[in-house]
């Protein structure tokens, strides 16, 4: 009996270990999402970000007015990095895998308490996909200049230069840009629809079939050749995988065939597509494969995904740091390793869900996506975190304009950025390991919209495992000076995270906040609607699978013993 009683308390003490664990993992999923809030523009409708206010509320697009809050119908929208322009090509792609993210783990999202937010992030970009698409054949492509931009260093709150805006339209097409939004609009949709929002769905929907149908008659182009402002930043490779990727997300959509076969014919008949060995923001060919593969099992398919995933793992053709980073390129190589982990993660979730072996390539790629997540999180030589304000070895100078917070339009001043930057994934480390938390480096320090998609998906899809080391955080936060204006910011003080083993070395004004595994949220860019009570599917009490899971657990060893 005694053995019985030890062996109950053991499955508890299990499951309760799982429980704490998707507790701080949902920690980091919601700092993670946040990090898109901190990155809105326009007429901001909460404080979540405390130190962000409304900004560019006078963009518009030409011919309109403002509306009777003096709002453009540009003015919200996503910053692209640390700067503050509206660049319509990474942000749509962004939404795209928002979508997609959410499609795949909306069960951990959920679970976790996040789901309002993550929709809230996900329609503040799909609102200004359908404000840019002014008519028919008239997408806006990009809001600022980027190299007027680009040249003054201050926050976003300050932006006074005329905001100039790019339109594609059948004069002057952009095929891919067109797709993109198409992609981003439908695939929104489907999370929409099953969220019971029917109306805001077909909205998506409706303008998601307009912006495909312009694209696919206008003459092929891509859209930066017609927006040349965006060509050094955003230049784009080709427009033939988001064809395809667009008409695999309108037949999920919509279940029209015309589309499923505009896809298949798309992928396999362009190479760079079928066998693209890379996925980002610029080349979705091998989401294409998966997305494919999930109707329909075909061993081609299946085919092409791995030969791109071998090349992903140790001796398969990309280059590796002595710690373990898959390294593809300088710019910001953590971005392009975190997108190959989210895609081998819902690739290995897909085959395992129909029981599919695969002769041990899911474990070599589940191993993969642990491994990329682990590193980044900050098991590498330099015990370094890629994750601002996370871990005790946390990046505190992004290169982010509004965090740092100058008001002098000195990159240099303040030293420290004054603001935490929630849950965004740094650029990355050089080949050699090497890497400086200095803002002036933007190849390896600054953040993006499509930087953080990789983490967003893999934190999604790891909530709950226990091999995953989330941290349990104390949560330092500084007090700040109440004001009246909606555009005042706290006082230039940092707000930090640090994680529970480490010291405390806040100043006077600090007061500290212990924030213990099963109460998991945090001050920084928080505010109503997002409190602890969110997280009620990742309490570290046991929840109703755990539960059940007791319950049967118990009940065989009752039977065995008895």
């Amino acid at each position: 009996m005694n053995l019985l009683l030890n062996l109950i308390i053991l499955v508890v003490l299990l499951i309760n270990v799982k429980s704490i664990n998707g507790d701080n993992g949902c920690y980091l999923l919601k700092q993670s999402l946040l990090f898109y809030k901190a990155q809105r523009a326009g007429r901001l409708p909460d404080s979540d970000i405390p130190w962000r206010g409304n900004t560019v509320l006078t963009d518009k697009s030409s011919g309109s007015s403002l509306d009777s809050n003096g709002d453009g119908d540009l003015s919200k929208g996503y910053f692209d990095a640390g700067d503050g322009v509206k660049f319509q090509f990474p942000m749509a792609y962004s939404m795209t895998m928002l979508s997609w993210i959410y499609l795949e783990y909306s069960g951990n999202i959920e679970s976790c308490g996040l789901g309002s937010l993550y929709k809230e992030v996900l329609k503040w970009g799909t609102d200004f996909l359908i404000a840019s698409h002014v008519s028919d054949n008239v997408l806006i492509g990009q809001v600022g200049d980027a190299y007027v931009d680009h040249n003054v260093w201050q926050p976003p709150e300050d932006i006074n230069y005329i905001r100039q805006v790019y339109t594609i339209d059948s004069n002057n097409p952009g095929t891919d840009l067109a797709m993109e939004v198409a992609a981003a609009l439908s695939s929104a949709s489907i999370v929409f629809k099953n969220n019971n929002n029917s109306t805001y769905s077909q909205l998506c929907l409706n303008h998601s079939k307009k912006l495909y149908d312009f694209a696919i008659n206008s003459p092929m182009k891509r859209y930066s050749d017609s927006i040349t402002n965006a060509k050094e930043f955003y230049g784009s490779g080709g427009y033939n995988d988001e064809i395809s990727w667009s008409s695999i997300w309108l037949y999920k959509a919509t279940n029209n065939q015309t589309y499923l076969t505009n896809s298949k014919s798309y992928y396999y008949n362009n190479n760079e597509v079928c066998y693209a060995n890379e996925f980002s923001w610029d080349n979705k060919g091998l989401g294409v494969g998966i997305l494919l593969y999930q109707l329909s099992n075909d061993q081609d398919y299946k085919n092409k995904i791995e030969n791109s995933f071998n090349y992903w793992l140790p001796n398969g053709g990309i280059k590796y740091t002595n710690g373990g980073l898959a390294w593809l390129r300088e710019w910001a190589p953590a971005r392009y390793s975190m997108n190959m982990a989210l895609l081998q993660s819902i690739y290995t979730k897909l085959n395992s869900n129909n029981n599919i072996n695969n002769n041990g390539n899911l474990i070599k790629y589940s191993t993969f996506a642990k491994n990329q997540f682990l590193y980044v999180l900050g098991n590498n030589p330099k015990q370094q975190s890629f994750i601002s304000g996370y871990g005790p070895k946390a990046p505190k100078n992004p290169h982010h304009r509004a965090a740092h917070h100058s008001t002098t339009k000195n990159i240099n001043q303040p030293i420290n950025n004054v603001y935490q930057l929630p849950g965004a994934l740094i650029g990355g480390p050089a080949l050699n390991e090497s890497w400086v938390d200095t803002r002036t480096n933007y190849e390896s320090n600054e953040v993006s919209l499509d930087y953080n998609i990789g983490l967003v998906g893999v934190v999604a899809s790891y909530i709950s495992d226990p091999s995953i080391p989330f941290i349990s955080y104390e949560l330092e936060t500084t007090t700040t000076q109440s004001s009246a204006s909606s555009n005042s910011f706290p006082s230039p003080s940092a707000s930090t995270f640090s994680s529970s083993s480490s010291s405390s070395s806040s100043a006077s004004t600090t007061t500290v906040s212990t924030k213990t595994p099963n109460n998991p949220t945090s001050t920084i860019g928080t505010g109503s609607g997002f409190d602890d009570t969110e997280f009620v599917g990742g309490s570290s009490l046991l929840n109703v699978n755990d539960i059940v899971l007791l319950l049967i657990l118990t009940i065989t060893l009752i039977v065995i013993f008895n």
